[in-house]
């Protein structure tokens, strides 16, 4: 691995970690993020404590997300998954309201095997939604 590439990776790490640390700080969540210089990000775990349930924090969260991956071009991956206290289902539909699609048939990106993926919006796709 030449230096170039190797910080262009770090300052890939450092970059998702700061914006991870400050949505969790700012919103009172746990909070994984995975950013790789391939430009994908990967979203593992949100979790609102249950008191800071139904108070649109976990869309507020998505829309920092998003505008971030946005901002970078970066395509962003997940699976919604129970493990947390979610329903998988409600979860499907809560991402899909972001603009994920499953990562499957036309939309599959063969780079992870998260089961949703959104590619970043461009200014004029973004003035679209």
């Amino acid at each position: 691995m030449s230096i170039q590439t190797a910080i262009v990776e770090l300052m890939t790490i450092l970059a998702s970690s700061s914006i991870e640390r400050e949505l969790e700080q700012e919103f009172g969540i746990s909070l994984s993020l995975s950013e790789r210089p391939d430009k994908t990000l990967t979203l593992s775990k949100i979790v609102v404590p249950k008191e800071k349930r139904n108070q649109n924090i976990g869309s507020k969260v998505m829309e920092r997300i998003c505008s971030y991956a946005d901002t970078h071009g970066i395509t962003i991956f997940l699976s919604p998954s129970s493990d947390f206290g979610g329903s998988k289902a409600r979860l499907g539909e809560f991402y899909k309201r972001f603009g994920f699609m499953p990562n499957k048939g036309k939309h599959k990106d063969f780079r992870h095997q998260e089961t949703m993926v959104r590619q970043p919006l461009t200014k004029w796709r973004a003035d679209v939604y």
